[in-house]
């Protein structure tokens, strides 16, 4: 199978345990383009190997340089984006080769069966993830920002989601695979978007994520209702929103605009040992 008119964009930074298998899923594309930041394990040898391009950019924390990334490529008509966690059933990509190469299909956007998996859980006792995930956008129609978990979107409204009557195949999010890769990830991830909320928001930057993270704890009790399916739901579900607790309190220390430093309490406990230490000479 060999599709003539997709590229598929990755951007990894430190992804060697897992990159290969995601970019062997990815490999009917025509162009399987890797954007590796500066990475200190195999990354870079990995993607070289799997990959048709491959370019080594800068680190940053989250998706500052994106936009940059992807317009540094000239891609072909339809742009597949992709994450290190991602994998895709064949079925669902041959049904995909079907549509974008109808030349009687006028859609912009392409609405993929979707499925995450989070601790290797999915299914209602997870609160994340949705039924389908929007990441083949025809070039004309691309809208890209550096917003982290926004940073891909679309002009206009011409949008078609792929009927899983039509296939059986799924396109996959498997993150998270123990509890340390959760929250190494989330603690880098929340120091980003509480700068990115203060720059947005000032002052009310506060009253935002603590709307956020009311708003999580409602998701899980009553939206998603992940939090009533047992052990897995509880643990689940706390991991949600633990995420918008940490954003919301790294957004509270930003906002404080004092010195937090405990360097000068530090130096007047010795000075004050140090003359109580005299006292006793």
């Amino acid at each position: 199978m060999h599709i003539n008119n997709i590229t598929v964009f990755i951007e990894v930074f430190n992804e060697a345990h897992r990159l290969e298998a995601c970019l062997k899923n990815f490999q009917w594309a025509d162009e399987l383009v890797v954007f590796v930041k500066k990475s200190s394990d195999s990354t870079y040898d990995i993607a070289k190997q799997n990959a048709t391009h491959i370019y080594e950019v800068d680190y940053c924390e989250a998706s500052e340089n994106f936009v940059s990334n992807v317009m540094k490529h000239k891609s072909k008509e339809w742009c597949f984006f992709i994450t290190a966690s991602s994998l895709i059933d064949p079925d669902l990509a041959i049904e995909i080769e079907k549509l974008t190469n109808l030349a009687s299909f006028n859609y912009d956007v392409i609405g993929l069966p979707y499925r995450m998996y989070v601790f290797g859980l999915t299914g209602p006792c997870s609160p994340w993830g949705a039924d389908y995930k929007y990441p083949l956008i025809r070039r004309s129609a691309l809208r890209l920002t550096d917003t982290l978990h926004h940073e891909i979107g679309w002009i206009g409204d011409s949008v078609y989601k792929i009927n899983t009557g039509s296939t059986t195949g799924r396109f996959y999010h498997c993150t998270h695979s123990d509890p340390d890769d959760f929250f190494s990830r989330h603690m880098r991830y929340v120091k980003y978007e509480a700068k990115h909320y203060c720059s947005i928001y000032g002052n009310k930057a506060f009253r935002v994520a603590f709307i956020d993270f009311l708003r999580s704890i409602a998701s899980v009790f009553f939206k998603k209702k992940s939090i009533w399916y047992g052990r897995n739901g509880i643990a689940l579900s706390l991991a949600y929103v633990s995420y918008f607790l940490m954003r919301m309190i790294y957004v509270w220390f930003a906002l404080r605009y004092c010195d937090h430093s405990y360097d000068e309490f530090r130096r007047a406990s010795l000075d004050k040992w140090s003359r109580y230490s005299n006292v006793d000479d």
